[in-house]
């Protein structure tokens, strides 16, 4: 089908901006520990604890993921491995936007997922900006290292692609998240009061929100201002809240580390089965169609990989409950049991020692 000038086209062709949503969330929850130590004198963030986490949290998804898909791409596209070995390398160092200034073949979403990272390493450096204490000189301060981004991104940003797909061409939408946590702290008391005012704020923001996407330009500086304002709807509606906290909501935002790994390829291999269903309808009935049927594969087929392979991640305990388990399926005898079976040489054969008969068992 043709895709046509209409608002509904319009729609769907901006969905891939949900990136910067969830780089507000990721300056939210990973500044709000830091923000409330500084501000509200709760405990000081253990730096190893926190690098630790974010390193066995999301490092074993990521790691599985890609040599699956770079084995299915060897299988059944025919790609060679020599091929795809160095972009393999510089994805799992992270590295590949700096390096090739492009998405990796191996993993083409996970050009966020090293801005994402970039962002990990310098939480604790960036969220000193709650060790200010004066509230309006903090927001301030943040409210101008927004701004000062985006226009910075003006100059460098057309003409270096490396940065481009940087931290440094993303960092207002985390620095909006900080201010997120500021106002949830301070201003909400973590217990934002809940106002249908806020409902009418998000009811015309969503809509505003599309259409200020349609023009880059607008959108460069109107973005993450809108996008914080409609967080705070968020928390304060009384219907939005109601809505963002719906038990399937939740759930499905608690596997969206899952659904982004691997959601391109479910939506690619699915389409291929979907596409003829609705073929020929008006192009919002195709679409809807196509997002009903494919949206429901990829709820289920990523919620299984969810299950599977990251639910058990989200424990902060399971690389020893793993050890634990490993070493219990390893036979071992006590060490007195041992030291007793050789502690009488005997000569057998031409045989100093004979082994003694239990050590077959090891």
């Amino acid at each position: 089908f043709t895709a046509r000038s209409d608002w509904i086209t319009q729609v769907a062709l901006v969905g891939f901006r949900g990136v910067e949503l969830f780089f507000v969330i990721s300056g939210f929850i990973l500044g709000l520990p830091f923000a409330a130590h500084h501000i509200a004198g709760a405990p000081r963030v253990s730096l190893s604890k926190y690098y630790l986490r974010r390193l066995t949290r999301l490092e074993p998804p990521y790691f599985v993921t890609i040599f699956i898909l770079l084995l299915l791409a060897i299988a059944i596209q025919r790609k060679a491995v020599t091929a795809l070995l160095p972009h393999l390398i510089a994805s799992l160092c992270y590295m590949h936007n700096l390096i090739y200034a492009r998405p990796s073949p191996a993993l083409g979403v996970a050009w966020s997922l090293e801005i994402e990272v970039q962002f990990y390493l310098l939480v604790p450096v960036l969220t000193l900006f709650f060790a200010v204490k004066r509230r309006w000189l903090r927001r301030c301060l943040l409210l101008a290292a927004m701004t000062g981004s985006l226009a910075a991104q003006t100059f460098y940003l057309p003409d270096h692609p490396r940065l481009a797909l940087s931290i440094l061409a993303y960092l207002q939408y985390f620095l909006a998240g900080f201010l997120l946590a500021d106002i949830f702290l301070v201003e909400w008391k973590q217990s934002p009061r809940l106002s249908m005012h806020w409902d009418f704020a998000a009811l015309a923001g969503w809509p505003v929100m599309f259409a200020v996407l349609r023009s880059a330009t607008i959108s460069h500086w109107i973005f993450p201002y809108l996008l914080l304002l409609l967080y705070c709807a968020a928390f304060r509606g009384t219907w939005t809240n109601r809505l963002f906290s719906h038990p399937w909501i939740t759930a499905i935002g608690g596997m969206c580390y899952s659904i982004y790994l691997i959601h391109y390829e479910v939506i690619s291999a699915v389409a291929r089965f979907t596409k003829s269903v609705s073929e020929g309808a008006p192009y919002w009935i195709h679409l809807l169609v196509q997002f009903a049927a494919v949206g429901s594969a990829v709820v289920l087929i990523c919620g299984l990989y969810f299950v599977v392979l990251e639910k058990p991640c989200m424990r902060r305990d399971w690389p020893r409950r793993l050890w634990t388990a490993l070493s219990a399926r390893i036979p071992h005898k006590p060490v007195a049991d041992l030291a007793g079976s050789i502690s009488k040489p005997q000569r057998t054969g031409s045989h100093f020692f004979a082994a003694p008969a239990q050590f077959g068992t090891y």
